[in-house]
């Protein structure tokens, strides 16, 4: 999969980051319950610990849009 690069995304009056915090999160959760139906009800460390970064830089983006609000 290859991501767009930070500059190359064009700004959009469309969006709402509250919306999309939510919809990161469920994509998340759905994400995790995916790995954990193929994998028996378990997740490996590295799993578990890649799925716990991803959650904690949203939480990291939510504080610093909440201190530019």
């Amino acid at each position: 999969m290859k991501y767009k690069h930070y500059r190359e995304i064009e700004p959009s009056n469309k969006t709402d980051f509250i919306m999309l915090y939510f919809a990161a999160c469920r994509s998340l959760r759905e994400l995790e319950a995916a790995i954990r139906r193929t994998n028996n009800g378990n997740l490996t460390c590295r799993q578990a610990w890649l799925i716990k970064r991803i959650n904690y830089k949203l939480l990291q983006m939510a504080a610093l849009w909440k201190n530019i609000q």
